[in-house]
């Protein structure tokens, strides 16, 4: 299970404090597939990096395969 719980990304200093995320609830069930859709600058690739860890988290609940 992937899951997401008010996830919010705003970026400081750069991109002017631009908001990426704004509170995205998300929950992705084993065996589910999901798509991310959405315009340029919608917080699709923000959103996978966040799960990957491949830029820094701001403190949420969040959960992937049940852990915490």
């Amino acid at each position: 299970m992937l899951e997401a719980i008010k996830l919010s990304k705003r970026y400081k200093g750069s991109y002017n404090g631009a908001t990426s995320l704004d509170s995205l609830d998300l929950k992705i069930e084993p065996g589910e597939v999901f798509c991310l859709l959405g315009a340029n600058g919608a917080g699709k690739t923000t959103t996978i990096n966040l799960f990957l860890n491949f830029i820094e988290r701001p403190p949420v609940r969040r959960r992937s395969r049940g852990w915490t």
